[in-house]
């Protein structure tokens, strides 16, 4: 199995984080490309729902989970994270000009 993990990864270009969706469930988490998100969401949006969900991670890891233990997807763009980073940075400045405050 690491034979082939390490087959994929030396096949793929080298990137930074880019965009991508983190899948989790009560197994574990996964990232995984827009393409593969969509195909997993159309899944979850047909109807009888499947009871199994298939699918490939970015580091090319095969994965299955039930359908049932699924707790969400979230995107996460590079301009997302980059947003993020900013937001932490201003409430950390925020809280030092707090620091020393007492209330009345």
């Amino acid at each position: 199995m690491q034979y082939q993990r390490d087959e994929v990864a030396a096949a793929a270009p080298e990137q930074n984080a880019g965009d991508y969706f983190v899948l989790s469930a009560e197994s574990g988490s996964w990232v995984v490309s827009t393409a593969m998100v969509r195909a997993i969401e159309s899944a979850l949006d047909a109807w009888p729902a499947p009871r199994w969900i298939r699918f490939v991670d970015l580091s090319g890891s095969r994965v299955r989970v039930r359908a049932s233990t699924l707790h969400y997807i979230v995107q996460s763009t590079a301009d997302q994270r980059a947003f993020d980073r900013r937001m932490c940075r201003a409430l950390r400045e925020e809280r030092k000009g707090e620091e020393g405050w007492e209330d009345d």
